[in-house]
């Protein structure tokens, strides 16, 4: 699936992508306003999905002067569902939060970066999770660890239909990483979403490498 597309898992047509746009909030919207948000699909080709779905009552559409403006009606028997994919993926990394929260201290930080991050996914990209095991660790041995790891992938995987790709560091290693430049980690910092631990600590493990640079 494509997490910045979420209509795309039951429908592949301009109609999924409009009403992801309607959902995004209360708001009326014009055709132009559409066709600029999501840059693909022509003003007649808008006009026409927009007609289809107030037929069915999903969209209402309103007049101001000679514009017709449109909004998502938010009492049709469909707009639960239809709220729900449009939320994709916030549940995923909420979902990932409560999946992770689990793991209590032997993780100190996670984040989902790449194209899941960034809003630019393709059918078959890669979900990219980067994961930092903490240092006290306490009891957890490799084999734990390891076997967390490979349910996360598999877990990414049954919940999105996308693989987990799982990038991960100890705590020195992260240090080490940050004092090389490792551009990997500038990425993360910049664009990540996390999902366990503070954005706070993670920046703060990179400001000494900042600084010697």
């Amino acid at each position: 699936m494509q997490l910045n597309r979420p209509f795309a898992t039951v429908t592949p047509t301009l109609d999924g992508d409009v009403l992801a746009v309607l959902a995004s909030a209360e708001v009326t919207f014009t055709i132009s306003q559409v066709q600029r948000i999501l840059a693909t699909g022509s003003g007649e080709g808008i006009r026409k999905v927009l007609t289809r779905l107030v037929a069915q009552g999903v969209v209402r559409r309103d007049q101001v002067g000679r514009t017709n403006t449109y909004r998502l009606n938010t009492e049709h028997l469909a707009v639960e569902p239809i709220m729900a994919l449009a939320q994709l993926n916030s549940t995923f990394l909420k979902r990932l939060e409560k999946h992770l929260d689990g793991w209590h201290k032997t993780l100190r930080y996670a984040a989902v970066f790449g194209s899941a991050a960034t809003g630019r996914m393709k059918l078959d990209s890669d979900i990219d999770l980067f994961l930092v095991r903490a240092a006290d660790a306490g009891n957890d041995g490799d084999d734990a660890w390891e076997e967390r790891v490979t349910e996360l992938a598999r877990l990414v995987t049954a919940w999105t239909g996308n693989d987990g790709r799982v990038v991960e560091y100890a705590e020195d290693e992260l240090r080490a990483a940050a004092a090389a430049g490792e551009p990997l980690l500038r990425d993360v910092a910049k664009q990540g979403l996390t999902v366990a631990g503070t954005r706070s600590w993670f920046n703060a493990q990179l400001r000494p490498a900042a600084r010697r640079s």
